[in-house]
């Protein structure tokens, strides 16, 4: 009974790897067609529609969604960390309240999310804040819930003894926070400041109401040239962000252990 159950668990994770990587390998096959229709030729291959990738054409929106992503994944967890501090370390009054308040923009689909701040945008007669900033309150919105409950987790996780002898032996609470606190919950920090890089960067139902003309995210600069071509380039634009998005989470988890706070340790 126990080797049916191993073997069931093991046919279960080879199928659902197998349904995650697949179209990542589609992807990875057409980006590398010998022709300008995307085709299926082993052995027969080409780098060459990777040279578009560094053209204005996707090197200007790339740029672009760097930029917000940077700026929003900054802003979350430095945003996520004092209110996670608030909540989970002060306990200030109505503590639940806050963080239910945090987190209640994830009980908000994206797409309405992007109605309504272009109807309160418009409706304010605040049209010059459609564009890039626009897009960075909006994506801070969104990101904000993750950044403050992965930081939240961190901190509830954090032994206040080590604070307490820190106390005791004369510390102020400035070198408290900078020399204990932070450095033990920084996989937290990191953890959800790598989560807003990546859902600024790849977002599509907010940026799409946002962007004006001249100033288009990458994720929406593919969605339009999907509607009027499929063909190798585009492909090799999607795996170029691929292996962008996959060199950024490896940088997050070298300087703040993005996996510790996955698996509930420090690193």
């Amino acid at each position: 009974m126990n080797r049916f159950l191993a073997g069931l668990f093991w046919l279960s994770l080879c199928l659902i790897l197998a349904f995650i990587t697949l179209p990542l390998l589609v992807v990875v096959a057409a980006s590398v067609s010998p022709s300008s229709t995307v085709t299926f030729a082993p052995g027969d291959w080409t780098l060459t529609w990777y040279s578009a990738v560094w053209t204005a054409k996707w090197l200007d929106p790339f740029v672009l969604s760097l930029k917000i992503a940077v700026i929003v994944s900054l802003a979350s967890g430095v945003l996520g960390a004092l209110g996670a501090y608030a909540v989970a370390y002060e306990k200030c009054p109505g503590s639940d309240a806050i963080m239910s308040f945090l987190l209640s923009p994830l009980a908000v689909p994206q797409i309405v999310k992007g109605v309504a701040i272009v109807l309160f945008l418009s409706s304010a007669g605040f049209y010059v804040f459609l564009g890039t900033s626009g897009l960075i309150a909006a994506h801070i919105v969104l990101t904000l819930p993750f950044a403050a409950r992965m930081i939240a987790t961190s901190i509830h996780n954090f032994d206040k003894n080590l604070d307490r002898a820190a106390q005791i032996l004369g510390a102020s609470k400035w070198q408290r926070m900078w020399h204990i606190l932070f450095p033990l919950i920084k996989p937290g920090v990191f953890s959800g400041m790598t989560f807003a890089f990546i859902i600024s960067f790849n977002n599509i139902p907010l940026s799409v109401f946002l962007v004006r003309p001249g100033q288009t995210t990458l994720p929406i600069t593919v969605i339009n040239y999907m509607e009027y071509s499929l063909d190798p380039v585009l492909a090799a634009v999607n795996v170029a962000s691929l292996i962008f998005i996959l060199a950024t989470i490896f940088l997050f988890e070298k300087f703040g252990g993005f996996s510790a706070q996955i698996h509930g340790g420090s690193k």
